[in-house]
């Protein structure tokens, strides 16, 4: 009998392929939030500079966040041993909400570079958009951990660490 592979997502568990792109992707969030956040706080001699970096990240990773998006469309969340179906249908909907501002994102910021300097109501409205999908994706990411170690403290499921290797099944389980 073959070994059920790690690198699929099973009913109850993320394989290789959805964790590496859950934290890869966290971690590229997270730093163009922090970075678009410190082009304000810049002298106005390094706003422009800050900028591009910031530019140049999000294009960068842009193709690793269309990957997760796609990937999360095509293979459904696996549902976590102990969690009930009310919980597991919430979460679902919680990573579609933070998955839709990243693709808000994904096409307000190349949009608003583009614009750069154009229009001032085509900028500001790009950049509105962009701005606003950024505080409502970090909103959702602190629910989203929030969340986490709330089942890490005081549920007993593997809802965490699922997230951090994918689980073996035994031959017999199916």
């Amino acid at each position: 009998m073959n070994k059920p592979s790690t690198l699929h997502d099973q009913p109850n568990s993320f394989g290789w392929i959805s964790i590496a792109l859950h934290w890869t992707s966290a971690i590229a969030l997270v730093s163009l939030w922090l970075l678009g956040k410190s082009i304000a706080w810049q002298e106005a001699e390094e706003v422009d500079a800050r900028r591009a970096l910031h530019i140049t990240i999000g294009l960068s990773v842009w193709l690793l966040l269309a990957a997760r998006i796609a990937w999360r469309i095509r293979v459904p969340h696996p549902q976590a041993v102990g969690q009930g179906p009310r919980t597991h249908r919430l979460a679902v909907l919680a990573h579609a909400l933070i998955l839709a501002n990243v693709a808000v994102m994904m096409l307000s910021g190349p949009l608003l570079a583009w614009l750069l300097p154009g229009p001032s109501t085509l900028v500001d409205t790009a950049w509105r958009i962009h701005s606003t999908a950024a505080t409502s994706l970090i909103i959702l990411v602190i629910l989203h951990i929030g969340a986490a170690l709330k089942h890490l403290m005081f549920h007993d499921d593997e809802t965490i660490a699922r997230i951090f290797k994918p689980k073996r099944r035994s031959k017999g389980s199916e």
